[in-house]
């Protein structure tokens, strides 16, 4: 198996824990409480070491999934899920690449027991943790069964495993911008697996898997989920020709739970997108924009004042009598499954070229403002191409287009780094039929997407 395949996906999705009070003898009882109408996300954040030989690779992976129940009972609630990856090389800054996509449906037992159908292959680190049917104290420690599935490209590998667990009490935690403080269990446990003697060797398929894994989970007792995870994860894969490889993780995941978000939701806040990226412009003889302030004396809108410009591909405020129709605009605004997307014409590039126009940096900025309202939010910035010219080039063209944008957002917006994300897609994703030239005009084109589910 090569670097680039082993892919380990460790989504150690819902990382319930427990609660310690002043009184160390005080008990605690563990279940998960969320409901139908709510929205787990989680995102973590990987450092990951791979070493075959004297070769070595280092990787960081992001993962962002979203669980929405939807149905549950008083045991149990069966869980559709979303998992996006997202890698970067080495130990460096930068923007993550959009890697793959995948969806599960999966029961979760409200003792964060789990069972997924064998058609999916996600979550990999499935009923961590569970926890036992009797409260617990501060330094009480439980063993339940647990399971790890490796996906390689010809075969599906599940070892079972015992983790030991310990409720060490109330803690804090931080990471980044975000804290809390909760309940925190610490659990350790060894990894073994060898082929049953009989089974035929596949190629690329380990034949022998060993390791060892610690974490540290902070689960919300009271609200009854997780809030964030520490995990390491250490394994040696042997494979049939003699190959050794070695791989280490190490995870930080933070969780968000809120509300479901519908459709009416959605196209409410496009509503108020769309307000934002209107430029105000005074209409007065001296031709005075707002926001100039030698002679704006209201704040930025006169009274009785229509907000009558929008953004043009040039930067430039309309005058009322050209009162600019949104559907002529360079910038469009629509819901998507995904949330809202901000689809930039493709004129804000030169033909052929994927460095950003100067004057195009007006319509970045407006966007950037917006975004910047909803800092908790994935952003994932997409490049497309028409279906004229070869494929090779047009999926760099894509992607370079993309990270023009993205390094708009980041560098001149100061936009965190680590929620932004860029694919190209070449002309993998067409909006139109690309069989005229207009439509193919529409299909060129950069797209911010507003992650809201």
């Amino acid at each position: 198996m090569t670097f680039r395949r082993l892919v380990f996906y460790s989504f150690v999705t819902i990382l319930p824990m427990a609660m310690a009070s002043a009184d160390p003898q005080s008990k605690t009882s563990f279940q998960w409480k969320w409901k139908e109408n709510q929205v787990l996300e989680l995102n973590e954040y990987h450092d990951v070491f791979f070493r075959v030989g004297t070769k070595t690779v280092e990787r960081e992976d992001k993962n962002r999934v979203v669980m929405k129940p939807k149905k549950c009972s008083t045991d149990s609630c069966l869980v559709n899920a979303w998992f996006d990856t997202y890698l970067r090389y080495g130990k460096t800054s930068g923007p993550f690449w959009k890697d793959k996509e995948f969806l599960s449906d999966f029961t979760l037992f409200r003792n964060g027991r789990y069972e997924v159908p064998n058609e999916f292959i996600m979550p990999n680190l499935r009923s961590f943790p569970s926890f036992p049917d009797t409260a617990v104290s501060v330094s009480d420690v439980w063993k339940l069964p647990a399971e790890e599935s490796f996906d390689f490209n010809s075969e599906r590998i599940r070892v079972k495993v015992v983790p030991e667990y310990t409720f060490q009490g109330v803690f804090p935690w931080s990471e980044g911008n975000y804290k809390g403080n909760c309940e925190k269990i610490t659990y350790t446990y060894p990894i073994f697996y060898n082929k049953p003697d009989g089974e035929k060797m596949v190629p690329n398929v380990p034949y022998k898997i060993f390791g060892f894994a610690s974490g540290t989970v902070f689960f919300n007792a009271s609200r009854g989920v997780p809030e964030f995870k520490e995990v390491k994860l250490s394994y040696t894969f042997i494979y049939p020709n003699g190959t050794v490889q070695e791989a280490n993780f190490h995870i930080k995941g933070v969780y968000f739970l809120r509300n479901q978000i519908n459709a009416k939701d959605k196209e409410s806040i496009r509503e108020d997108i769309l307000e934002d990226l209107i430029v105000g412009y005074t209409g007065d003889l001296n031709g005075t924009k707002i926001g100039d302030p030698s002679k704006d004396k209201t704040n930025g809108k006169l009274p009785n004042e229509e907000n009558l410009g929008r953004i043009t591909d040039t930067g430039e405020i309309p005058s009322p009598e050209k009162k600019t129709d949104p559907k002529n605009l360079p910038v469009s605004v629509r819901t998507s499954e995904d949330g809202i997307v901000f689809s930039l014409d493709s004129i804000l590039f030169d033909f052929n070229d994927s460095k950003l126009k100067p004057e195009a940096e007006t319509a970045v900025t407006k966007i950037a403002e917006i975004l910047k309202k909803y800092p908790d939010r994935e952003i994932r910035v997409s490049g497309h191409t028409d279906n004229i010219g070869k494929k090779e080039y047009n999926q760099k063209l894509s992607e370079d287009r993309a990270k023009s944008v993205l390094h708009s957002l980041v560098d001149l917006h100061k936009m965190d780094e680590k929620h932004i994300s860029f694919k190209g897609y070449a002309d993998e994703v067409p909006i139109v039929p690309n069989d005229t030239e207009e439509n193919r005009h529409k299909n060129r084109r950069v797209e911010i997407t507003l992650v809201l589910d």
